[in-house]
């Protein structure tokens, strides 16, 4: 084969290369499907209506039969669902949004992360001020707390104080009260033996007298013998 009609061949088959359409294509199972919300555990039950993907159930019964699980909606309808389209996991559509939206915003303008920093930096200042602030009323409340505590503990001490001295009132005017009644009862007494003794001087008198003009009557009547 000369040169001329290789060149030829070739530009021949590179057109029909280039003329071509692509028949391989790259593709990915979707997990954007709808399961069946049905009024009972079987497939033969009525179909209240689907759920989406990602809908957020309560599961109030995970062994319901038929491969079944009893759940709850968010609006609060209560039926079934094939328990194997149901998982405790966040479906990876949902974590593919979250993600794409905190690449977003790692991604973000630097003047929109900078005035975000801006805005944190201030956030943070306030904060740290609104701590001292409340550090320092604490404090205060503190001190005041333990100046009230002194104060009740001084009135709590008076107070005792003023019972026991009480106390010892009452019992010294009970000492009082019976030192007076003694001192009435030996005033009595000594009252009854002034009376006794004036009594009986009186009558030592009478008694002296008596015999003193007995023995006088005798002398005259010996002088007369």
């Amino acid at each position: 084969m000369n040169r001329p009609l290789l060149k030829q061949v070739c530009l021949i088959v590179l057109l029909v290369m280039l003329a071509t359409p692509a028949k391989a294509q790259t593709n990915y199972v979707t997990d954007d499907f709808e399961i069946m919300f049905r009024a009972g555990p079987s497939v033969q039950n009525k179909i209240i209506r689907p759920l989406r993907s990602g809908t957020l159930l309560e599961v109030l019964d995970d062994d319901a039969g038929n491969g079944h699980s009893q759940v709850k909606t968010s609006r609060g309808e209560i039926g079934y669902v094939l328990t194997r389209f149901i998982s405790d996991s966040v479906p990876a559509k949902n974590q593919l949004g979250r993600m794409e939206e905190r690449l977003a915003s790692l991604t973000a303008d630097p003047g929109d992360l900078r005035a975000e920093l801006a805005d944190a930096q201030e956030s943070n200042e306030l904060l740290i001020a609104e701590n001292v602030s409340l550090a320092t009323r604490l404090k205060i409340a503190q001190d005041r707390i333990e100046e009230i505590t002194n104060i009740s503990g001084d009135s709590i001490q008076l107070t005792e104080e003023a019972e026991r001295l009480n106390n010892e009132v009452q019992q010294l005017l009970l000492q009082v009260d019976d030192f007076r009644i003694q001192t009435e009862t030996l005033r009595d007494t000594a009252d009854n033996k002034t009376r006794l003794v004036t009594t009986g001087t009186i009558l030592v008198g009478i008694f002296l007298g008596w015999i003193l003009s007995l023995a006088g009557g005798r002398r005259r009547n010996r002088s007369n013998w």
